[in-house]
């Protein structure tokens, strides 16, 4: 195939005057000689044999190894995936707390049959099948316990009896209870103050309590009880001593464990799963399910202080314990015990009918083609290189000048590459080049060339028949054939995708290099368009491309001749629609082209490194102006996006500090936003430096989240604060029933690691609206404000919050 051979050699060039012919049939091995190369294949042979078994153990240490890490990974996303299960079901019954305080605290004088009722009506025993009970615990000093004990035995059966007995301060009975089945009630006159001494500490701090109880004597487990304490006028107040004065009590739920971690358990077979929780009596333990024998185990600690420890079976790494490594072991020893016999055997008669002259030959033919192809072809993919490209090149024009046929060159990039090279190495980089050089060879005509320029740069000339159905016939078979899935060797099994840019030139040129400097500028108009796609070349091109330049050019000298200028984008809380914060915003004002929208000069300056000089004036001129507004009185938060190339140097953090102190603004008001697709990058050495600036004191947020890659384990790992959910998902929040769930999963995942959640591009009330129901807490758009000069921000801040 041309696409992939060298240029033929003719019969004459090969067999010049300058290659001797050596005649062979008079020379003759000596009996001596012969054995001793036969000696010599026979050790090879034993040679060949012991490497293939060394070979063999190595690659089946590596299978056990690889099996192993795969089956320790599914053990570890199975126990995410329980706790993540358990921690919901804890935090729907938290739900119903509050929901039952609301009902307490709006209806005080509400009776027991009134709370029966409410708990009817809300389906609280259908809706959580785990509930065993409920109740609301009144909070009764020393000095109202002879009132309260007058009204209990009014409203029971006429007996009131303190359990523990004893004086004490206080005293925290059972007003009104309903319970499932006959799992028992709570008794009349029992102190659950005196029982659970933890509850008092909730009265001060205004925090729910989980602990272990044991209800009734019909309830021979222990059950897991949350409650939250309930405050006059049904608000949290701010300090602990307001929190007393308001206290009135407590309303507590109590949950069959054994459902919760059924529930749980459910879909995963063969796994046991333990809640932990410490009571002043010490520990109880609430277990389900069966890991049988070898299983090993996780724990994972929760919010309140108890954990959870899943265990289950995870497949071992040993050669011998693992059967995939197993077989190829004994298949392995085998085949190369097989090898090296036959090697040995056939080296016998080899070595006998040998020939010296048509060896040494034959080894200068192999020199000469080797050589040959070395020097026109790349080593990597074995496509041809630059140097043969260009010349089939000048061919195919010359063909087509000659015979009127039509021609067309694709430049083609991989979107990307340097992701693969970074997550799984160079080793799997190279391999995935050899696929992508493999599958475009498979969409060509043998007649066509297929080659390789470079990094990961291919080129494709076509002509003839190729092209009657058109050059972008051709591209998109390209396109559809490298978005289908691939694998590497190091990818441990995940599958991987890839698209390619695609820049076309079609018809004549003078020569090579115009034609393939045509197809490249069509290939950077296809990149910037959003990449996998391709573009055909048009003249305009060549225009566009000087203008990029220029506008290069005079972005160089944009910082120093100050011309650009800071917009703030407010920010508000969704629930008061106060402000919160404001978002710094970057233009250029050019003195020629007028105002230069960020979308065109911002990936120009990360092009070239200007982004570097531009977000170190863009912090400080942040930091200057959100000081100015706090000495005005306006305490609000600074956002400030960082770019991929400022987080990769390590000076960025001491440009941070010197910002914040020359500026004098307190860390804690300025907001570092960093994309997903930043971070992910190199996750580790981004932790590293998100660490150390979160030891300055900012706040980490993620921006544009739910649009990257990253992972729950590497989300973990960020020191972040908040999401800023990506205005995409928010776009058809309203009318769209997937949005809607992506948001919701969004806000919850935001509210189970404990991280603010920011809703991007709200322009509509509906949008707002919903946000507000998901319990979003902040959010950011044009219903509220667009982006703003400092004047106008000022008057935002001095009216106070915003009602739409």
């Amino acid at each position: 195939m041309s696409r992939s051979a060298d240029v033929p050699v003719e019969p004459e060039d090969a067999q010049g005057e300058g290659v001797p012919v050596v005649a062979t049939s008079g020379l003759r091995f000596s009996r001596r000689a012969s054995l001793r190369r036969l000696r010599v294949w026979i050790v090879v042979a034993g040679l060949l044999g012991l490497g293939g078994i060394v070979g063999t153990v190595l690659v089946a240490r590596s299978t056990a190894r690889a099996d192993g890490a795969r089956s320790h990974q599914a053990f570890t996303q199975m126990s995410t995936q329980i706790v993540s299960t358990l921690r919901l079901a804890i935090q729907h019954e938290r739900d119903l707390v509050v929901s039952a305080a609301a009902f307490d605290l709006g209806d005080p004088t509400a009776s027991s049959a009134d709370f029966d009722h409410w708990i009817s009506d809300v389906h609280a025993f259908g809706r959580y099948p785990e509930l065993s009970g409920i109740a609301s615990i009144a909070f009764v000093p020393r000095s109202q316990l002879n009132a309260f004990e007058v009204r209990a035995r009014a409203g029971g059966d006429g007996t009131f009896k303190i359990s523990p007995p004893g004086i004490r301060p206080y005293y925290c009975f059972v007003t009104q209870s309903e319970s499932r089945g006959a799992t028992g009630g709570a008794a009349l006159g029992a102190d659950y103050c005196a029982s659970v001494p933890q509850l008092m500490a909730s009265r001060a701090s205004g925090r729910g309590l989980d602990y272990a109880v044991r209800v009734g004597q019909l309830s021979k487990a222990p059950l897991l009880a949350l409650e939250t304490p309930m405050y006059r006028g049904g608000g949290d107040p701010a300090t602990g001593v307001q929190r007393r004065s308001a206290f009135v009590g407590w309303i507590a739920v109590v949950v069959m464990p054994a459902v919760l971690l059924d529930s749980a358990l459910d879909g995963h077979p063969d796994v046991a799963v333990a809640l932990r929780s410490t009571t002043g009596s010490g520990v109880l333990a609430f277990s389900a399910g069966h890991a049988g024998e070898g299983a090993k185990s996780m724990t994972v600690g929760l919010k309140d202080g108890s954990t959870v420890q899943i265990s289950a079976v995870v497949e071992g790494s040993g050669v011998f314990t693992d059967h995939n490594s197993r077989l190829l072991l004994i298949f392995g020893v085998l085949l190369s015990i097989t090898l090296s016999l036959l090697v040995a055997v056939l080296a016998a008669g080899r070595w006998r009918a040998m020939r010296t002259v048509t060896e040494k030959t034959r080894q200068l033919i192999e020199k000469t083609e080797e050589l040959s192809f070395q020097a026109l072809h790349d080593g990597l993919t074995g496509l041809p290189n630059r140097a043969l490209v260009i010349d089939r090149a000048e061919l195919m024009l010359a063909r087509a000048r000659r015979q009127h046929t039509p021609t067309a060159t694709m430049f083609v990039d991989v979107d990307g590459f340097k992701r693969i090279n970074d997550t799984f190495g160079h080793a799997a980089g190279d391999e995935f080049l050899r696929i992508i050089a493999g599958r475009l060879s498979s969409v060509v005509r043998e007649t066509d060339t297929v080659g390789r320029l470079g990094g990961d740069e291919f080129v494709v000339l076509l002509e003839g028949e190729t092209l009657f159905a058109g050059p972008e016939l051709v591209a998109e078979r390209v396109l559809a054939v490298l978005r289908q899935p691939f694998e590497l060797e190091d990818s441990k099994g995940r599958p991987q995708s890839a698209s390619v840019s695609i820049g076309i030139a079609v018809g004549q040129r003078d020569s090579a290099d115009e034609l393939l400097r045509d197809a490249d500028l069509a290939l950077y108009q296809a990149k910037g368009s959003g990449k996998d796609r391709y573009v055909v070349f048009e003249e305009r091109m060549q225009t566009d491309s000087a203008d990029r330049h220029a506008l290069e050019a005079d972005l160089g000298d944009a910082l120093e001749k100050d011309e650009f200028f800071m917009l703030y984008q407010p920010t508000f809380d969704l629930q008061s629609q106060a402000v919160t914060g404001v978002e710094a915003l970057i233009r250029w004002a050019h003195p020629e082209r007028g105002i230069v929208p960020p979308d065109l000069f911002i990936p120009l300056a990360d092009e070239n490194a200007m982004i570097v000089p531009i977000g170190r004036w863009v912090l400080q001129q942040a930091c200057r102006q959100a000081a100015a507004w706090h000495a005005a009185g306006h305490m609000i938060g600074m956002a400030v996006n960082v770019s991929a190339r400022q987080l990769e140097r390590n000076q960025f953090v001491g440009e941070v500090r010197d910002a914040l102190a020359d500026s004098e603004l307190p860390p804690d008001s300025l907001t570092l936003e960093i994309t997903e697709t930043v971070l992910m990058r190199d996750a580790e050495a981004a932790a590293i430096r998100l660490n150390a600036l979160k030891a300055l004191g900012v706040r980490i947020a993620i921006d544009d989240f739910g649009t990257g890659y990253s992972s729950l384990a590497y989300l973990r790992q960020f020191p972040v604060d908040a999401l800023k959910i990506d205005r995409s998902f928010i776009a058809g929040i309203s009318s769209n029933r997937e949005a809607a769930a992506l948001m919701h999963t969004l806000v919850q995942l935001g509210k189970a690691l404990d991280l603010e959640t920011l809703g991007e591009g709200i322009e509509d009330h509906d949008q707002l609206e919903q946000l507000k129901l998901e319990d979003c807490d902040s959010g950011q758009g044009f219903l509220f404000a667009r982006p703003l000069d400092v004047d106008a921000v000022t008057r935002f801040l001095e009216r106070g919050r915003l009602k739409v």
